[in-house]
């Protein structure tokens, strides 16, 4: 069956106290929509639609390079209303159609993986990707019935005092069938708190009709964290960078002080290389088996070859180091 996924990137997110549209503020050097991207590019999609809105010109240019197609929502009247403006590109499309936030950047493929083998086990209209959580404040919530039958979703500010009890939240993820998506997209209407078109409602929509809907729950709940601030920016940031540190642990990189690194997603370090304390690793930098770089390296777009030593102290971009040297001050020293 034929995909389509749709990366919501529209909004301009007030709370960041920033310029730039929400979705370009970086995670490990590249905008977090750029990350979102990644993950559902796993998943070999038959299309990639980016929903975009505020200065809509400077997401456009950040994913320049990728093979994605644009619909502009100009005014900001709700999910709902930003999936229903794609409704006109993808009108001969038939198949699933996976939607994602631009803003919730640390889901792992095997996760949305997941969400669609479940969406195609249960024969649903519509799955959605739920995580259980301590504190549910500010998440939609999953009301089920007493078979644990998903039955709607009710967002933080309309959502009764028994509701807000819930911790079982929704991601902001989900697959749908195409066709039923856009029929029950018209159907909603903003007649709630904020006055907004809630992509959430076609799963009532879904149950009034008597159509099957499915829920997978994350087995991570960091995994759905979203950005709406500057101290959750720098939540997820350390997040991701525990993930890179512990993944090239496991493959037998020897981090000295892991916490004190600064890996960026497309880096590579070979097992058996060895990173000193409060070293940064941008861009493509690959780091050859036995090699080392020492304490204060700042490397970008730099290759360093097996057995060789960089550092300390040093600040190199699209430099190649070969195999078994030593990189001291400015040269290279046998």
């Amino acid at each position: 069956m034929k995909l389509a996924t749709i990366i919501l990137a529209a909004g301009k997110g007030t709370r960041m106290k920033s310029p730039y549209p929400k979705v370009l503020h970086l995670l490990a050097g590249e905008p977090m929509v750029v990350h979102v991207l990644e993950t559902a590019r796993t998943l070999s999609p038959d299309r990639i639609l980016v929903v975009v809105g505020y200065k809509a010109e400077l997401v456009r240019e950040a994913l320049r390079n990728y093979p994605v197609e644009f619909v502009e929502q100009k005014e900001q009247l709700g999910t709902g209303d930003a999936v229903r403006r794609c409704e006109g590109a993808l009108a001969d499309f038939s198949g699933e159609i996976l939607v994602l936030c631009g803003d919730v950047p640390l889901l792992r493929p095997e996760t949305l993986e997941g969400l669609l083998a479940e969406h195609r086990r249960r024969k649903a209209v519509v799955t959605v990707l739920t995580a259980e959580v301590e504190d549910p404040f500010g998440y939609g919530r999953i009301v089920r019935d007493e078979r644990g039958l998903v039955r709607r979703i009710v967002e933080e500010k309309d959502a009764s005092e028994k509701e807000r009890a819930i911790k079982e939240v929704n991601s902001g993820t989900y697959v749908f069938q195409a066709d039923y998506l856009f029929s029950a997209l018209k159907e909603i209407r903003p007649e709630n708190v904020q006055k907004e078109y809630y992509l959430t409602d076609v799963v009532e929509i879904a149950v009034n009709r008597g159509l099957p809907v499915a829920a997978h729950r994350v087995p991570e709940a960091t995994e759905i964290l979203g950005v709406n601030s500057q101290e959750e920016r720098a939540r997820v940031e350390g997040i991701f960078q525990d993930r890179l540190r512990k993944k090239f642990m496991k493959e037998g990189v020897t981090l000295i002080l892991p916490e004190t690194v600064y890996l960026e997603r497309r880096v590579r370090i070979e097992p058996g290389a060895t990173i000193f304390p409060h070293v940064v690793l941008r861009g493509e930098t690959r780091i050859g088996p036995e090699a080392k770089v020492l304490s204060f390296c700042y490397l970008e777009d730099v290759e360093v070859g097996p057995g060789a030593e960089v550092g300390p102290g040093l600040r190199l971009k699209g430099w190649q180091v070969p195999p078994g040297t030593r990189l001291i001050d400015w040269g290279f020293k046998g």
